[in-house]
């Protein structure tokens, strides 16, 4: 699936970022920045913030800008992401957007692969870091408890987690897919492989919901040759997975990772879930 966020793939995923069905289906910009707010649990002093997957940039400047109005601006922000060039266009949009108001950094970590200094080395001498998982980034990891985990390595005590994702709801499959349905996304998703020399004419894009995961494949409608791998028609190539969390599933897998819950909030309706945490 990273294939889908890196290379030529990144500027597909910025176009489809951009979209009102990605932006309608996360929890907003702004309900994050309340619930971080409301937490209580900011130093009153400076806010520091390393934000993980930040995407294009657009939501975390909302973001930002929401922190900003309630009194907690950020001084300092560090953006990590596995991808070189989906990290450039975020700090770019965030570096025009602040101006002088605010120094952006960015490190390259792949929070499945292992812990990272990387936040130790750029953190400020005193103060805690808000390390933020936003965007539903979290459904989008084979394994929620091992990345929660290698952030907690990578921070120190005191520090503070923010979380938001999408929970499972009693909404139909046809509903949930909806979003998924867009040519933007298709165009995100199928990305790697037009990359890697399949013809989109040669691929059928097909989605499903099950167990609160939603799939995205791509279905090869005739035999291909990749890289001299011969693909026969009707193979299908994992592209997209977005899991759906219940409450417990976020905060029993915050609390294993080793971080104190703090706060858990959810909207009206109950699809989004802000969650605070802290590390011990």
């Amino acid at each position: 699936m990273k294939y889908a966020y890196a290379g030529s793939a990144a500027y597909t995923h910025d176009a489809y970022a951009r979209s009102d069905d990605y932006l309608a289906m996360l929890v907003s910009a702004r309900q994050e920045a309340e619930a971080l707010l409301g937490s209580g649990i900011l130093d009153p002093t400076a806010t520091t913030i390393a934000e993980i997957g930040p995407g294009n940039g657009r939501r975390s400047g909302a973001f930002l800008a929401r922190l900003a109005d309630g009194g907690r601006p950020c001084r300092r922000y560090l953006a990590l992401d596995f991808s070189a060039t989906l990290l450039s266009l975020a700090c770019a949009r965030l570096t025009h957007s602040a101006g002088a108001a605010m120094t952006v950094d960015a490190r390259l970590w792949d929070i499945e692969c292992g812990s990272s200094d990387q936040v130790e080395r750029w953190r400020p001498a005193d103060g805690p870091v808000v390390s933020c998982l936003l965007g539903h980034t979290l459904g989008n990891v084979d394994s929620p408890a091992a990345a929660l985990g290698n952030i907690h390595a990578g921070l120190r005590p005191g520090d503070v987690l923010l979380v938001s994702v999408l929970l499972r709801c009693d909404e139909g499959t046809a509903t949930t897919l909806a979003p998924y349905r867009s040519q933007a996304f298709r165009a995100a998703a199928l990305e790697p492989l037009l990359a890697a020399g399949i013809a989109e004419a040669d691929l059928e894009f097909d989605l499903s919901f099950h167990d609160g995961v939603v799939t995205g494949a791509a279905v090869l409608e005739r035999e291909v040759v990749v890289d001299g791998a011969c693909l026969p028609a009707g193979h299908r190539i994992h592209c997209f997975q977005s899991r759906r969390f219940s409450c417990s599933d976020v905060t029993g897998a915050v609390a294993q990772a080793g971080w104190h819950v703090r706060d858990v909030v959810t909207e009206p309706g109950g699809v989004h879930l802000v969650v605070t945490a802290t590390r011990g």
